[in-house]
This record gives C-alpha cells, sequence and structure tokens, in this order.
C-alpha cells in the first residue's frame, strides 16, 4: 500500500503527517489518517441521486487499481501536476487524493467553488470537475490539459463549445459502487460513447448496463442506466430506467428531452412526470427560476408526446453532490399544486 503523498510539491507520509497537520486542510487530514491506518477499507457515503444514501465499505487495494486504470487511460506519469477542486467527502475528490498516491502525482488542492480554474498561476495535466464547475470555467481551462467532468449530465450548449477544444475534456461514467469511473468518453473530439478503462467490460441486461470488472468489484453491477451496446467496451447512455414516464402508455426519457432543450435554456430545469386520472402521469417541466423567454422555441423543437403538458417556474431545486434530486423535485410540486 503506498505509503506518502506529494501535496503542493512537499511529501506527506503516514510517519510525518501528524507533524503537519496544520499544514493541511481538516478534511485531506481526516481522509489521510484514514487512508495511512491499518485497515484495508474506508467508509463512504454513496450520492443518494436514486434512493436514500447508504455507507458502504471500499477496499484500498481496488481504489488502487481504479486510480491506476486511469492512469493508464490517460497517460498520466509520476511527478505530473494535478488539481483538485471536489470536495472530499464524496468519492469523485476522494479519489483525486487517491491517484495522487498511486501515480505519484503532485496534488494541489484548492476550494471547490463553481468557478475553480479561475486566476490559476501553473499549468495542470490533470483535474476533475463537476458539469456546474465546468459551465462556470470554460473560459478559464487554458491551465488544465486533461479534464474529467462527471456527477451529472453536460448541457448541449456546454457541449457544443467544448467541441474542438485544445484541451482534452472527457465526461466520465461510473458510481460510488465502482470507484468513480469505469468509462470515459472525450467530448472535446465530439465522441458519443463511453470507452471502458482496461479491464472493465459491459453486458446489456433488458436494455440496462451491466458492469463486470474483477479488479474493482466483487461481482458484476447491473444499472438503471438505459444503454445501447456498441461493443463489451463500449456503449451509448440513453438514460435512466428509473426516470422514465409512462404517460398514456408511452414511455418517454426525460433526459433525452433535457439534452435536447438544453440546447436552448442555461438555467436548471428538469423534466418530470406527475401522476395524472386519465395518462397515469403527466410530462411536465419545471425550472428552478422563471421560465426562460425563449421557451416556446425550444419546445416545438421536440415531438408532441416529448412536449411538457405544463411548466413551473421558481421550484425549489434540492441537491446533493450537484445532482438534482428528483423525487424531492416531484413531492415539491406536488405539495404546492397537487396532480389533477
Amino acid at each position: 500500500m503506498n505509503s506518502s503523498i506529494i501535496i503542493s510539491g512537499v511529501s506527506y507520509s503516514a510517519k510525518n503527517l501528524k507533524k503537519f497537520q496544520e499544514e493541511i486542510t481538516p478534511e485531506l487530514y481526516a481522509f489521510l489518517i484514514n487512508w495511512f491506518d491499518k485497515e484495508n477499507f474506508i467508509s463512504i457515503k454513496t450520492s443518494g441521486s436514486t434512493g436514500l444514501p447508504k455507507t458502504i465499505r471500499l477496499s484500498k487495494n481496488k481504489m488502487i487499481f481504479s486510480a491506476r486504470k486511469t492512469g493508464a487511460f490517460l497517460n498520466l506519469n509520476p511527478g505530473d501536476k494535478a488539481l483538485c477542486c471536489l470536495p472530499l467527502n464524496f468519492i469523485a475528490g476522494k479519489m483525486m487524493i487517491v491517484r495522487a498516491i498511486a501515480l505519484g502525482l503532485d496534488l494541489t488542492l484548492v476550494k471547490p467553488t463553481k468557478s475553480p480554474f479561475k486566476g490559476l498561476n501553473e499549468n495542470y495535466m490533470f483535474s476533475a470537475c463537476t458539469p456546474y464547475q465546468l459551465e462556470n470555467s470554460i473560459e478559464d481551462l487554458s491551465k488544465i490539459k486533461i479534464l474529467l467532468v462527471g456527477g451529472a449530465p453536460i448541457n448541449e450548449k456546454t457541449r457544443v463549445r467544448l467541441n474542438g477544444a485544445k484541451h482534452t475534456v472527457y465526461e466520465t461514467f461510473g458510481m460510488t459502487e465502482t470507484l468513480s469511473h469505469i468509462a470515459l468518453k472525450n467530448i472535446s473530439n465530439s465522441e458519443k460513447s463511453f470507452k471502458a478503462l482496461k479491464g472493465v467490460s459491459f453486458e446489456s441486461v433488458n436494455g440496462c448496463l451491466k458492469i463486470c470488472c474483477k479488479d474493482l468489484l466483487e461481482f458484476p453491477v447491473i444499472t438503471n442506466d438505459v444503454i445501447d451496446l456498441i461493443s463489451e467496451t463500449e456503449f451509448v447512455w440513453r438514460g435512466r430506467e428509473d426516470f422514465i414516464i409512462n404517460s398514456g402508455g408511452i414511455k418517454i426519457n426525460p433526459e433525452k428531452i433535457e439534452k435536447t432543450l438544453s440546447a436552448f435554456f442555461s438555467e436548471p430545469f428538469i423534466i418530470i412526470g406527475i401522476p395524472d386520472k386519465n395518462l397515469g402521469e403527466k410530462l411536465v417541466i419545471a425550472f428552478e427560476k422563471e421560465t426562460p423567454s425563449n421557451y416556446l422555441k425550444g419546445v416545438e423543437t421536440l415531438n408532441s408526446y416529448e412536449k411538457p403538458k405544463k411548466s413551473y417556474n421558481y421550484v425549489t431545486f434540492k441537491r446533493l453532490n450537484n445532482k438534482i434530486l428528483r423525487r424531492d423535485v416531484l413531492k415539491t410540486i406536488l405539495s404546492k399544486n397537487g396532480s389533477n
């Protein structure tokens, strides 16, 4: 097990960590204390985006395997400068620390603000951020050579702006249970499909993704992600099966509609289904702020069954790890407006 980490050019080890406690953040210190202890696992909470958050144990050895797979895919080398701008209480931030330990990266940590790359004085080989941070940092990416973006879908406007970028931007696919990402998609090169890290393979089970990897998983994981399987190492993501709206017998993928409308709307919004006595579920759209002035222009690009039957504005969007909690939004709408 690796027993040291380089932070801003300074090496910290299990032996001298307490001596330099005041030089690093409390969150980083707490994680490193856990990492360097005698246990072979760490405990972490899942995001709870598709259910209640739960605490699970993750093998330190498997986290190292995951870090090395990422390093091999991205061709990262010891001494490369990396930047961590993610909170350390979830898997994405923790794995940035583990990658630095496993790959010998020189890691710099900054606060996880909405514009973490603004005003950087150094160049970095590698970093990772959320779609929200990316959308607020597109003009400041010149210092980052390779950027991973995950946690939620990237909107279409941002994808278009990144097409042909000099820096390489990957959209990631993964979850806490898979120790962060297990597949990457190069959106700066307009790739449409996710490609597996080495040793990871995919299957389709009733149209949903099955993930296999002996290095990372005790058993294969069958997800609720609807996919088109290209090969055993490549797939196109279509959305979440558990978000599918059944309106009058027609199954509608809300994330497909959101992808289309994100080319028109920059403010946060989601498509959800609310109970309806005639249709079973009625497709509606909810905006966190006011309804955009070009709302009708965006909606006119949709098929008739994809068009929202009603819109709601100034809806409170609860988030966890930068993901909008759809079930909470639905509860908010129903508590204020009811259903028909």
